[in-house]
């Protein structure tokens, strides 16, 4: 057993939770308090930051443990839990790289954040491109199409 603490909320405009059009949604990511403007002291030298956040709203009766079609789309193969990034993980853990546009006092305003309003945040790191794949990334084509209208 774990505990972890949220330590921001995401404010948007995004009220539910949809497969696409994420890309123009901007996000005021709040922190809690006991977070002053001294715990994101630095962060605005970057571009990208990754928020881990919770996908509070899945019921526990919707969570995947074993495989399934991505979206339910028969179209693409049956894969399992970890070999997609869908919101009824068994944790409901979600980890999005979104743009930074300003970090003020306690507040976080990203880009392209893939979170609802209210989300809950559990961490959030600077991008350094040392950490990103410094190789090809390889991935099958139904990942491809299902990602073809998420960041428009």
């Amino acid at each position: 057993m774990f505990t972890v603490k949220r330590i921001g909320t995401v404010f948007n405009d995004r009220k539910e939770a949809e497969d696409d059009y994420w890309g123009s949604i901007v996000s005021v990511i709040e922190l809690e308090d006991g977070f002053g403007a001294d715990a994101i002291e630095g962060l605005d030298a970057f571009s990208h930051i990754e928020v881990i956040y919770l996908f509070h709203l899945v019921p526990d009766d919707k969570v995947q443990y074993g495989s399934r079609h991505p979206r339910n789309n028969t179209d693409w193969p049956k894969v399992g839990i970890f070999a997609q990034r869908g919101k009824n993980r068994p944790n409901r853990i979600g980890a999005t790289i979104a743009k930074l546009v300003k970090a003020e006092g306690s507040k976080i305003y990203v880009s392209g954040l893939d979170a609802i309003d209210h989300t809950p945040v559990i961490d959030i790191k600077p991008v350094m491109k040392e950490f990103l794949p410094n190789e090809e990334v390889k991935q099958p084509a139904w990942s491809t199409e299902l990602m073809k209208d998420y960041w428009e």
